[in-house]
């Protein structure tokens, strides 16, 4: 990007629910579905023909929001037309794939930013903040991200109940990028009992006594808070729960934290409690529209804590002003996406899985 341009150019390809409930109103295209967006967001120009967006001297930035099976193709045009990359979790379902986007991204130097947002939400920055100061070994952390099946779009339901979809890959890969922010380093090795693509328990281990365990599954209700945080080390704990709540407890120092909500339609969104938020989200949930529940989506609706959508555009932003590195790049994208892999292959041999990262470099 020259000095001189203000702002920067951005291109969207693919606008399904979830760009439009998170990127489109951050960022500020089938075609009747562009023509309409593009009535409502006003872009320069709306195409179906990703190598216009790759050729267009008036683009700093591609976010690709479409399903991973064509992600490769869109990532290299873009690439090689000097583009940077947002693209959306996750950035890949296999091993050749996700080795081939890191090569692509190597090879053209260009920066490619990976969907997982959390890291960049305020209380996880502050979590890692305190988690670095606390820690010791040994380290015991335990996730839990928990929604409900019967809300999610059909669309989904039906992937993760086919022999290519789970929802280890196509969520849970979030989490473990997240850990992995937060220790600095990649697992060992990876275990996982439950179902075969949802409701599971998945354990992971670190090279520097740091044992981690997932608890995720469909099988709650998004009338509760959907995600915590449990760090224990050193005599010491640190929760985060729900993006809302930071518990510093024995930590010199440090004092519990809250965190605003996003959106809270009619509520408060600042100083709110968990107890309050899970009242809140009762009160949602019981007055779900038929029309939302068609569309499966609910981002004008739900009380929203804030994830780190907005900060993650934001810092790839400053991230390609100022030419340094992002926090989680195609490399943290493909780390991610094989441990989703043998995570699954765990789950099918019922026994822990060593990780080889060896044919990412």
């Amino acid at each position: 990007m020259s000095q001189e341009k203000k702002g920067m150019g951005v291109a969207i390809i693919g606008c399904g629910g979830f760009v439009r409930g998170n990127h489109l109103p951050n960022a500020h295209l089938d075609q009747p579905l562009l023509e309409r967006l593009a009535g409502q967001y006003h872009p320069d120009y709306v195409t179906t023909d990703h190598r216009k967006l790759a050729a267009d001297p008036e683009i700093d930035l591609v976010i690709i929001g479409t399903t991973p099976e064509v992600r490769v193709e869109l990532i290299k045009a873009a690439a090689e037309g000097g583009k940077n990359i947002y693209v959306e979790k996750p950035m890949s379902l296999g091993y050749e794939d996700s080795a081939e986007i890191v090569q692509i991204i190597r090879r053209t130097g260009v920066k490619l930013q990976v969907g997982f947002n959390r890291p960049y939400s305020p209380i996880m920055q502050e979590a890692k903040r305190v988690f670095k100061k606390m820690r010791r070994q040994p380290t015991l952390i335990v996730y839990r991200i928990v929604g409900e099946d019967l809300l999610r779009p059909m669309h989904h339901r039906t992937l993760l109940s086919s022999n290519a979809g789970s929802n280890i890959i196509h969520e849970i890969t979030h989490i473990f990028n997240l850990l992995n922010w937060l220790t600095d380093q990649d697992p060992l090795t990876v275990y996982t009992a439950g179902d075969p693509s949802d409701d599971n328990i998945i354990t992971l281990t670190y090279p520097d006594r740091t044992y981690a365990t997932i608890v995720a599954g469909n099988c709650g209700t998004a009338a509760y808070p959907k995600e915590r945080m449990e760090v224990f080390s050193d005599f010491k704990a640190l929760v985060m729960n729900e993006f809302v709540e930071l518990e510093c407890t024995r930590i010199p120092g440090e004092s519990d934290q809250r965190f605003p909500l996003a959106s809270n339609p009619g509520r408060k969104v600042e100083g709110i409690t968990v107890p309050e938020l899970r009242q809140d989200l009762i009160a949602w949930h019981e007055n779900i529209s038929e029309a939302e529940l068609r569309d499966g989506h609910y981002y004008n609706s739900v009380p929203r804590v804030n994830k780190g959508h907005y900060e993650a555009l934001q810092d790839l932003y400053e991230a390609i002003r100022d030419d340094r590195p992002v926090q989680v790049d195609a490399h943290a994208g493909a780390v991610a996406t094989i441990l989703g892999l043998e995570a699954l292959e765990s789950l099918k041999k019922n026994q822990p899985v060593k990780i080889d990262y060896s044919f990412l470099k």
